[in-house]
């Protein structure tokens, strides 16, 4: 057989029942790129902390068994916090927690009496760093999302003027940002876990405060000025006595477990690239709260620059409340 025939031959024969091919060169190795060392979960009680991390990227991931939707909603609820100043010692201050009481019925108003010079004050954390930043409170008086008023001008005012100040603000009834929080409770050990979402970027810079508040608080007596004065005829203070001793406070600042004023930092990649920022937070229920079944917490949402809220959102502890 002619040798060019035979070769042509025997390499067919090859590639049919041996399935010969041409080696192939090795592909080359995909190197992966190494992760910016400066951005990542800067928050050392994540389970993902990275200790080289300047720059928060809104990635911690938590050790806490979270019931919160990953899907947030395109706009939220608008809600309205008012703090009041208030004390025991106060006569007329049961005027405006009455008053307080009242519009909280309206579930997207919520209060927080911040008391001063009695057993319930929380000097240090709450009462200290509003006055610093927006002067001594007249009695009674409160701030309604620390806006100035509209009747008047300043932050403080009178409970006279809550509710102009309140209606009007719930003419907003959506808003870009959101507040969704859980917690969990062992004993006194409190665990909180905040998420916020900002649908409109922005180049303000925000923070989030928390309150832990307490409802029924009992075993301190309020003066009460309005007792039997027919000025006040047409609130519940009248027909109580000058001094109210089985009174039942409401809404009770007990505790600042995030900064009051400036709030914790919210990252950018938040504000500006709509991320969902979670953040952990670790308490301890004060000593002078007995009953850990009353308490709740306010969170709030607050521009750095003027500190005035642009979103709240309240939850009894051991709960969960979802986007809304």
């Amino acid at each position: 057989m002619n040798k060019t025939i035979l070769s042509l031959a025997l390499a067919l024969n090859c590639l049919i029942l041996l399935n010969c091919s041409k080696e192939e060169a090795s592909p080359q190795p995909i190197i992966a790129q190494p992760q910016d060392p400066n951005i990542g979960c800067t928050d050392e009680l994540a389970t993902n902390f990275k200790s080289t991390a300047k720059e928060e990227d809104c990635s911690c991931q938590y050790d806490f068994s979270s019931k919160i939707s990953s899907k947030t909603p395109s706009e939220f609820t608008k809600k309205i916090l008012i703090e009041e100043h208030s004390g025991t010692w106060c006569g007329w201050c049961p005027l405006a927690q009455e008053t307080m009481r009242k519009m909280a019925e309206n579930q997207r108003v919520m209060g927080v009496e911040v008391h001063f010079n009695d057993e319930m004050a929380t000097m240090e954390k709450v009462f200290i760093p509003l006055k610093n930043k927006f002067g001594y409170p007249a009695y009674p008086s409160g701030m309604v999302n620390r806006r100035r008023s509209i009747a008047g001008t300043t932050f403080i005012m009178g409970e006279q003027e809550w509710k102009a100040n309140v209606d009007d603000l719930l003419k907003t009834e959506r808003s870009p940002v959101g507040i969704a929080i859980e917690s969990k409770l062992n004993g006194n050990a409190l665990e909180i876990l905040t998420h916020v979402s900002i649908k409109t970027p922005t180049d303000e810079n925000y923070g989030i405060g928390i309150y832990l508040v307490e409802n029924d608080v009992t075993g301190y007596p309020q003066a009460n000025y309005a007792s039997r004065d027919m000025r006040f005829s047409k609130y519940e203070a009248y027909n109580l006595p000058f001094m109210i001793e089985n009174i039942k406070h409401q809404n009770v600042s007990r505790d600042a477990i995030s900064p009051i004023i400036g709030g914790l930092d919210i990252p950018k990649e938040a504000i500006n690239k709509g991320k969902t920022f979670r953040k952990l937070f670790k308490s301890t229920i004060p000593n002078s709260i007995k009953n850990t079944s009353n308490l709740y917490l306010i969170a709030f949402v607050l521009n750095q620059k003027d500190n005035q809220i642009v979103n709240v959102q309240q939850v009894a502890v051991g709960k969960v409340k979802d986007w809304d």
